[in-house]
């Protein structure tokens, strides 16, 4: 299928809410039903960054999908723009779609994942568990830095599509054969409407603040060759670990840092069991 009509089709079995953002409102899609499961997405995306796992995990949960303030389909959070601030704007949100005694599973993705904890600190007993996946926000960097390719001033669609395929190569999908017409074509729409600058903002040091402060249980969902932590996932663990004694961490094999993507069965199992292991 086509990969505009293959998300469209998804899209189209989401019921759509609407919670105030800034001065507008940010969107939000939900599937399934029963317990609620929030998932956050990275930075630069969208609800799109799920699209391989919705329908599967709402077959389970009520699965409730923002496009995050700034990004997607979501207006910009009113200034300053801080991890905290957006934080507010979606842990409102999220508490006007829970039903009165409902508590959250929250599953944040890379940029995400900072602002996921920080939601959960701020939604206090409300959030259950807090699943971090390739999350930024934890102060930890790597030796090199992950330069990225220009995309925004080339000539034409065509040099400007090469350039997202070959910075979801760089990022996101360790295996370059595993990107696909609809992973670049997502990667596509979702750079071209960012507005808010969330790369940077991923690197505010806040979950370690956050995490002792929460109440949600916390679990680490990594993928094994995820270049964000390449030769850190070991502390990344133990920073976890200390932050939180008994929290768990995964690794699965082979995938990149779009791990919920690159490798979405196996990443919906794992999220699915750990889930059950918190009931």
């Amino acid at each position: 299928m086509d990969p505009a009509a293959l998300a469209a089709d998804i899209e189209s079995r989401a019921e759509i809410r609407r919670t105030p953002c800034g001065t507008g409102s940010m969107v939000w899609r939900i599937w399934g039903r029963g317990a609620p499961l929030a998932l956050l997405h990275g930075g630069y995306g969208s609800w799109t960054h799920w699209i391989r796992n919705v329908e599967r995990l709402g077959r389970h949960y009520r699965v409730l999908v923002p496009d995050l303030p700034g990004l997607g389909d979501s207006d910009m959070p009113p200034e300053p723009d801080h991890p905290e601030k957006i934080a507010e704007v979606v842990a409102s949100g999220l508490l006007s779609l829970l039903e009165a005694g409902e508590t959250a599973d929250i599953a944040g993705f890379s940029f995400g994942g900072l602002i996921g904890g920080l939601v959960a600190e701020q939604i206090a007993t409300r959030a259950r568990t807090l699943v971090l996946a390739g999350s930024g926000g934890l102060g930890i960097r790597r030796g090199a830095p992950i330069e990225l390719v220009t995309w925004r001033d080339l000539p034409d669609e065509t040099a400007r599509r090469a350039a997202h395929l070959e910075n979801l190569a760089i990022l996101m999908i360790a295996d370059r054969a595993n990107i696909d017409d609809l992973a670049v074509y997502l990667q596509v729409r979702n750079a071209t409407r960012a507005r808010l600058r969330s790369r940077l903002l991923s690197r505010v040091p806040a979950l370690p603040t956050a995490i002792p402060r929460m109440s949600a249980k916390l679990h680490g969902l990594w993928g094994e060759r995820d270049i964000t932590a390449q030769g850190v996932l070991d502390r990344i663990r133990q920073l976890l670990q200390s932050l939180q004694p008994g929290a768990g961490f995964t690794v699965i094999p082979r995938a990149g840092h779009w791990v919920q993507y690159e490798a979405a069965e196996e990443f919906c199992v794992a999220l699915l069991a750990l889930l059950r292991s918190r009931a």
